[in-house]
């Protein structure tokens, strides 16, 4: 009788013991995740900023030019990137009193 009070006693142990590492495995997992913010956009690689337009040329496949489409893009993702540097040397310069 106490071999099997010692058993039952053990599994539920385990158990609990199993599902506790479980749930703090997963809440610390899930605390740790951080976004990555890009601290200087400038920096980027243009070779970079442009790959991620390359999809739009698949848009012919639907009547679209997704040359155009994607040149099109570009330019605004490189008029973008300047005038974030502008106003970045604008905030960096302060304000002009």
């Amino acid at each position: 009788m106490a071999c099997l009070y010692l058993v039952r006693l053990m599994k539920v142990t385990l158990r609990s013991t199993f599902m506790a590492m479980i749930f703090s495995t997963m809440l610390l997992s899930s605390g740790s995740e951080q976004k990555t913010v890009a601290i200087n956009p400038g920096s980027e690689n243009k070779g970079e900023l442009r790959g991620s337009t390359k999809p739009l040329q698949v848009a012919d496949l639907v009547g679209y030019d997704g040359t155009k489409l994607k040149k099109s893009v570009d330019h605004i993702k490189e008029a973008n990137e300047k005038h974030n540097q502008d106003v970045e040397k604008m905030a960096e310069s302060g304000p002009d009193q």
